[in-house]
């Protein structure tokens, strides 16, 4: 993909209009869109970036939607769970654990208040009749256009990118990160909900697995520790979506399929 000719440019065009109909969906201006366009154009052709060969993994992204977060260590961290490992009802503030000391220990920069009931108006957690909350989902979906949403999508697409630049460079051969698909052109249109189903299913359980072992390998470090001695982490995960495209005619490429040998899984990944 180095030489920018074999590029089709309609495919070019249709990643940034999808990109611009995002933008605009979550109430930007044409001109808020503009500006932005012409900063990020600014920053590639700046001296400093063209020093440091700019690309997008160098852009800071951040580790995690903090409602995320939140939802993660109150269904795993020991201080947040039961005997029965259910997430435990937790005042905003009373008692030894508290929802905005859960939030401040997943970042201390963030407004607990705020997000608490940014969270429970999504319909992340719930308030029950004694003033406890406790989490509705053990991790943050959320069904509108809302600001931790659009977290979640920016990201999602910038690590992406890092990733397929990652694996382009020679200097990562060697830490390769995956990066593949499943995809049929031609599913039949009465098994879409099916899929949808079956891919929530194994998208959980492979998601669940891949987080224990996550989880079981971080830097633990000692409210004591001295801070010149702390080590840093890497900031690492995975990413999962299932996608469903729009109706289409495939008798044509039917009948040339037929004429070609079945693809192997590596080559269709």
């Amino acid at each position: 993909m180095k030489d920018s000719s074999s590029v089709p440019a309609e495919l070019m065009s249709n990643l940034l209009l999808s990109v611009l109909a995002f933008m605009e969906r979550t109430g930007m201006s044409p001109g808020e869109i503009e500006q932005a366009f012409r900063r990020c154009t600014r920053f590639r052709s700046s001296k400093t970036a063209k020093r440091g060969n700019a690309t997008l993994p160098r852009m800071a992204i951040g580790c995690d939607t903090v409602a995320g977060a939140v939802l993660r260590a109150w269904h795993r961290e020991s201080s947040y769970v039961d005997d029965n490992a259910d997430p435990i009802p937790l005042f905003p503030r009373r008692g030894k654990v508290s929802l905005y000391s859960l939030v401040s220990s997943q970042d201390a920069n963030v407004d607990a208040q705020s997000l608490v009931r940014e969270m429970r108006r999504t319909g992340l957690i719930r308030r029950d009749a004694r003033g406890r909350y406790m989490p509705v989902k053990n991790a943050a979906t959320i069904g509108q256009m809302h600001p931790l949403a659009i977290d979640h999508v920016a990201k999602t697409v910038m690590r992406l990118v890092e990733t397929v630049n990652r694996n382009m460079r020679a200097s990562a051969a060697r830490t390769s990160l995956i990066e593949r698909y499943a995809h049929v052109p031609d599913l039949s249109p009465r098994e879409a909900k099916a899929f949808a189903e079956f891919s929530r299913q194994q998208g959980a359980a492979y998601l669940e697995s891949i987080e224990d072992w996550l989880e079981s390998r971080r830097i633990r470090y000692s409210p004591s520790a001295i801070s010149g001695t702390r080590r840093k982490g890497l900031s690492a995960g995975v990413h999962i979506f299932a996608h469903l495209g729009g109706e289409q005619d495939i008798r044509p490429k039917l009948a040339a399929r037929r004429r070609l040998p079945t693809p192997s899984r590596a080559a269709r990944a």
